[in-house]
């Protein structure tokens, strides 16, 4: 059996007849199949939800039962996002078979049929919510919260300018606020400021990419977002912004008694705003020279340099405990 048609060729089909299914493909099997509902769930996107574990770190909570709760929030946080995930593609899939790449997704390449995507959403949140149930009513609240805002943005805030980026700081900010309540740790509202103003510098950094990969294609300015070419010098002067000014957050806590009470070798936790300042001005720099991932968490995964910073970070932490 041949490889099915080319991707423009299947654009073009599915443009006239929305409804087409196409026959499998060489080689296509359990594996082949798993490996597109990975990347129909966005499996790689769970990394972020390791925040819900930043709480377990900053409080020091190295207990079994902590690390378990933590965990059971990680999965109910990956289940949840998985199925909003489901539920974007589906609102988005016209625009998305459009594209120059998302049409190679597989809900607009027609590799995952519909029915089967509609669903599995649903599925995904039941279990969500059933592993969070298992954690605390207080947790299922969270993810609730979480499932609302999330799907709120993926309906139409997405689309409003700024509200965008602050709706993706937040979601952000409700998995470590997740983690905490999670573990039953206090949250600090220092590590609350921080989060918000680095996750608002990454989220204007992947509207940058997004900005400048349309320039270079020769594109218009995007129709379902509401933000102009001519914007990015502002969106790359916000995202500076923020960045830095979550250092800057960060230096306030390290002056507080707070950290004297919780580290026994605070001095070393200044050697964290540099590494930070570093990675954040660096990842600017790739933005501007087109070397970002569409997503700066992925491209945070994937970089070597990154992972190092992430690593040294990490240590630093542990050492002045």
């Amino acid at each position: 059996m041949g490889r099915g048609p080319a991707p423009a060729a299947r654009r073009r089909l599915l443009a006239r007849m929305p409804d087409a299914v196409f026959l499998p493909e060489a080689g296509t099997g359990p594996a082949a199949r798993v490996r597109t509902w990975a990347r129909l769930l966005r499996v790689h996107q769970y990394a972020k939800n390791t925040l819900v574990f930043v709480p377990l770190l900053m409080a020091h909570r190295f207990d079994g039962p902590a690390f378990l709760a933590a965990l059971l929030a990680f999965v109910a946080f990956s289940l949840c996002a998985s199925s909003v995930y489901l539920i974007n593609d589906l609102i988005d899939i016209e625009a998305d078979r459009a594209h120059p790449t998302k049409c190679r997704r597989p809900l607009a390449s027609g590799r995952v049929p519909l029915p089967q995507a509609m669903l599995a959403a649903p599925l995904l949140f039941g279990a969500a919510l059933a592993v969070s149930l298992a954690v605390s009513g207080a947790f299922t609240a969270v993810i609730l919260g979480y499932f609302a805002l999330t799907s709120a943005y993926s309906v139409s805030l997405k689309r409003k300018m700024l509200v965008d980026v602050v709706t993706l700081a937040g979601l952000y900010t409700i998995r470590v606020v997740g983690g905490g309540v999670a573990v039953g740790a206090v949250l600090s509202d220092w590590l609350l400021a921080f989060s918000l103003f680095m996750f608002m510098a990454l989220a204007l950094i992947k509207r940058y990419t997004e900005l400048t990969s349309r320039l270079d294609r020769g594109l218009p300015s995007p129709t379902n977002r509401n933000y102009e070419l001519s914007d990015l010098p502002i969106v790359a002067a916000l995202a500076a912004a923020a960045g830095y000014n979550a250092v800057v957050v960060l230096s306030l806590y390290l002056s507080s008694e707070a950290v004297t009470q919780l580290y026994s070798r605070p001095k070393l936790l200044w050697c964290v705003g540099p590494v930070i300042l570093y990675w954040i001005s660096r990842a600017l720099l790739m933005a501007h020279r087109r070397m970002m991932h569409d997503d700066p968490i992925v491209f945070a995964l994937r970089d070597r340099v990154s992972l190092v910073t992430a690593a040294t970070v990490g240590a630093l932490v542990l050492a002045a405990i």
